[in-house]
């Protein structure tokens, strides 16, 4: 064997490219021995005297040690990965990871690779202190405690019935290796040995140690008298390999206090193969066995399994008689609760299609544990919540042994699914002729993607086809239909609009029945990413004209849910096509604003589509801006930007420009989206009121970069262009972001005359979002001026009417504001209520400088450590921070 190796499992054993190293007999390879034990560690030179001279060291023991080390650095010399150092506290030996015996002993999952790294007694040089050897025997007598239940387990009791019968007369009071032969002796027919081998080690225990035997080893024989040994079922499947990552899943796996674990996640994202990991890992902790079942809850063309079923199999596997299994299902279901108690056994349910399949199959009591994989999230089982994802970057780089940057293009083709992934891996290792270059330039092309994941035993078509086969004219339809469209989840509203007619059912619910789509939600369904290219792949000649009657059902839609929010600041959107009413327009907006981005996405690149695609983003901004939906907002500035050159008109070009502008003013790249503002206002030299919208956003940028003086002088050139050119009433938006302009230079009587202007034309024109954003205005001018019982209500009426319109980020800057009013008023309760919901807001939307603010303010009102919190928040580098609001906090 290469490299170097130690072992202390026997004699000192030192090896280099598998040759002996000589070290110096005596007390030099006892020190070796002691350093070895405590590898990576500083060993006290009064800790090896002690252990050495057996706790008497002599006047000289000091300087012997001294001697002995270094002749051990002698021999060690030149041994790579091998250093023996002073560390300030003592010597410390380090040596290559996983080069020491008693490592991988420790380490080793499988008791029979365990007790294969024991070369005979442990630490044969320690002549003068038995007390480590004894630690490590125990750990030895463990591992084969363990290695006989497992034999037991599998079937092999002929095998170690010999094995077992000598360790016991060996230890003849270990009651976990008299339990495991007292199992074998029954499977192997001969009950009358096995309960003599109780009697014997109940008289040994009594002579011994005066005890009686443990309660387990009581119920065991019990059990003997009664022939219902239970049984210790191995049933996982065998470890995934090769498997990468998840390590934080894991952790959460095998670290839940829950008795329920259940991992959900979409199809291809390597559940199965993460539950199977985890169980191998916490196996160990499950002495009474391991039970497994696919409830083929995701198999395309199969029923999945009645819990009847599995509890049928589940009693049989514990021991059951077949003959003694209930055919009454709650019969079979109390036996299988029963039989699980006072046992810890996992229970690994593959999977699941929904919580009423997996409920039957949950023990009773405490003890055991049960693992479920899922794709939906089972919300209604009270248990550990496991959401898997696709794989970060750099293990799916691990799963593809390549790091190189067409490792990652490829990693990117399969959307870092571990499925795609592991084929992909497949592939390369099946072509050596093959560099991952390659296997990523075939993998750039979509329309043949599936053909390259597609290998072996891992065939992603053929399993797809399974389902695919046999389906009607209508389903197949539209199923190429719905995965033609791309957007992660489909409406049966947008589903009859992409077919062209009203009865969907009869199209779907086979579909549904194949796993090739899946419910999500009430009237909605969603399709994998894998199966989403099988089923655009098929050849259909209406694509086109279907992907047109979608994307215009949603501008349509789109367009009237805006109209019922704001009407009149929406009042100017037109589109031919009726729109949908919704019952609840900010719900259906938050719902479907995922699906939006993705249908605008899919239009960019097409001549015949990109006009649908821009008109979503120009809609669909603002109030991505106003839910503080950052990364969408960036998303749809790219998708605005790329629509509008493939239109390649110039009102599309500065529809683009103002979908860009809004993102990089949230994300605060100012200059670049004044730049682009500043663009627009140049484009529409003969457009009046399409040049005062524009000042009025660069005006607001000109507030937040502190140029005060220009921003006041453009907000009023754009009131100006607004009141005459403009539809009435126009001028309300400009007119409240002059008053913050105002608030933050201290001019706060001007500030209120703008807020209160505003404000008027808000109320005399219906727009509830707009008089929020004036009573914040207002509210803010009037705490300044010490007015504090008119700001109190101007805020309160505020934060109503945010809480109305959905505008989250509006309420939580009015509910900080009023708690500082609240504090300069003497009222600290209210005012901390305030805060505290403002904390929460912001702490859900990951907004640091918004907890940090909150947290100021809680610290103000005197409550605990929170203006430590505020400091360490507020000193993020980098941190994009409010003028107007640093200027009310203070």
């Amino acid at each position: 064997m290469d490299g170097v190796r130690f072992g202390v499992l026997g004699p000192l054993l030192v090896t280099h490219e598998g040759r002996a190293v000589r070290v110096p007999a005596g007390q030099p390879r006892q020190v070796l021995v002691l350093l070895l034990l405590h590898a990576g560690q500083a060993v006290s030179v009064d800790h090896l005297m002690s252990v050495l001279w057996d706790g008497d060291p002599p006047a000289s023991a000091r300087k012997a040690v001294q001697v002995h080390v270094s002749q051990l650095r002698r021999a060690l010399r030149g041994l790579p990965g091998v250093s023996l150092e002073w560390s300030g506290h003592g010597y410390r030996l380090d040596v290559p990871d996983r080069s020491l015996d008693l490592q991988l002993f420790r380490e080793a999952r499988d008791p029979d690779e365990a007790l294969g790294h024991w070369r005979g007694p442990a630490l044969a040089e320690l002549t003068t202190n038995t007390q480590l050897a004894h630690q490590l025997e125990e750990e030895r007598l463990a591992a084969i405690e363990r290695r006989a239940e497992k034999a037991v387990a599998d079937g092999r009791h002929h095998e170690v019935i010999g094995e077992l019968t000598g360790y016991v007369t060996e230890h003849p009071t270990r009651e976990r290796l008299r339990g495991a032969l007292m199992v074998a002796l029954h499977r192997s027919g001969r009950q009358a040995d096995a309960l003599r081998t109780y009697d014997e080690g109940r008289r040994r225990l009594a002579e011994e140690l005066g005890l009686d035997p443990g309660q387990e080893l009581r119920d065991l024989h019990a059990a003997i008298l009664r022939g219902e040994v239970p049984a210790v079922p191995r049933e996982l499947p065998a470890r995934p390999d090769p498997f990468v990552g998840r390590r934080a899943e894991i952790a959460l796996i095998s670290g839940a206090s829950e008795s329920v674990v259940a991992v959900h996640g979409p199809g291809g994202q390597g559940k199965s193969a993460l539950a199977t990991a985890a169980a191998h890992e916490m196996a160990e902790l499950f002495p009474d066995g391991q039970l497994y079942v696919d409830l083929h809850g995701a198999t395309p063309g199969r029923s999945p399994l009645s819990p009847a079923e599995v509890i049928r199999r589940f009693l049989r596997a514990l021991g059951t008689p077949p003959l003694a299994v209930p055919t009454d299902v709650s019969e079979a279901a109390a036996l299988y609760r029963s039989t699980l108690a006072r046992r810890k056994v996992l229970v690994l349910l593959d999977n699941a299609v929904d919580a009423a399949q997996v409920g039957p199959l949950l023990p009773g009591e405490p003890g055991s544990t049960v693992l479920i994989t899922s794709r939906r999230m089972l919300a209604t089982l009270s248990a550990r919540h496991v959401r898997l994802d696709p794989l970060p970057e750099d293990d799916a780089l691990r799963l593809l042994g390549d790091d190189g940057e067409a490792a990652r293009e490829v990693a990117r083709a399969c959307d870092h699914l571990p499925l795609a992934l592991t084929i992909a891996a497949a592939r390369l290792r099946s072509r050596p002729d093959w560099t991952t270059a390659t296997l990523a330039r075939r993998l750039a092309d979509r329309r043949h993607r599936l053909d390259e994941l597609d290998f072996d035993d891992l065939g992603v078509r053929s399993s797809f086809q399974l389902g695919f086969e046999g389906l009607g004219a209508a389903s197949t339809r539209a199923f190429t239909l719905v995965c033609s469209l791309n957007v992660p989840s489909v409406s049966e509203p947008v589903v009859r609009a992409l077919l062209g007619q009203e009865d969907v059912d009869r199209a779907l619910d086979p579909l549904v029945d194949a796993k090739l789509v899946e419910p999500c939600g009430p009237e909605r369904y969603r399709v994998h990413d894998l199966l989403r290219l099988f089923g655009a792949e098929q050849v259909t000649d209406e694509r086109q004209e279907a992907l047109s009657r979608a994307l215009t059902h949603y501008r349509s839609t789109l367009a009237a849910a805006l109209k019922a929010l704001r009407p009149h600041a929406y009042g100017a959107l037109t589109y031919s096509a009726a729109g949908q009413a919704v019952d609840e327009p900010l719900r259906w907006l938050t719902d479907e604003a995922e699906n939006l981005l993705a249908a605008a996405r899919s239009t960019v690149a097409d001549p015949a589509l990109a006009e649908h695609g821009l008109a979503i983003a120009h809609m669909l901004y603002p109030h991505l801006f106003k839910q503080d939906r950052v990364a969408d907002l960036v998303e749809l500035g790219q998708i605005a930007d790329q629509a509008a050159r493939t239109t390649g008109t110039s009102a599309a070009v500065q529809t683009a420009l103002l979908v860009q502008s809004a993102a990089n003013r949230r994300i605060g790249s100012f200059d670049t989206a004044r730049r682009q503002l500043e663009e627009v206002l140049e484009a529409r030299a003969d457009d009046p009121f399409g040049q005062g919208r524009a000042l009025a956003g660069i005006g607001t940028i000109q507030r937040e970069l502190g140029e005060l003086e220009e921003a006041a002088a453009t907000l009023t050139r754009a009131i100006e262009l607004m009141s005459e050119h403009g539809p009435a009433g126009a001028q309300r938006v400009p007119l409240s972001a002059l008053a913050q302009v105002h608030q933050v230079a201290g001019r706060y009587d001007e500030a209120l005359d703008a807020a209160s202007e505003s404000l008027a034309l808000a109320r005399e024109h219906g727009d509830e979002a707009g008089t929020a954003y004036a009573l914040a205005s207002q509210g803010q001018a009037l705490f300044r001026l010490g007015r504090l019982d008119e700001a109190e209500a101007a805020l309160g009426e505020c934060i109503a009417l945010c809480r109305v319109t959905g505008e989250h980020n509006d309420e939580w800057q009015a509910l900080l504001c009023r708690a500082k009013v609240l504090l300069a008023a003497g009222k600290p309760s209210p005012a901390t209520e305030d805060a505290r919901r403002c904390l929460e807001i912001t702490s859900a939307r990951g907004d640091r400088y918004g907890e940090g603010v909150a947290h100021l303010v809680l610290a103000e009102a005197g409550l605990g450590t929170h203006a430590d919190r505020a400091a360490e928040l507020l000193g993020t580098p980098g941190l994009r921070r409010d003028n107007l609001l640093d200027g009310l906090i203070g």
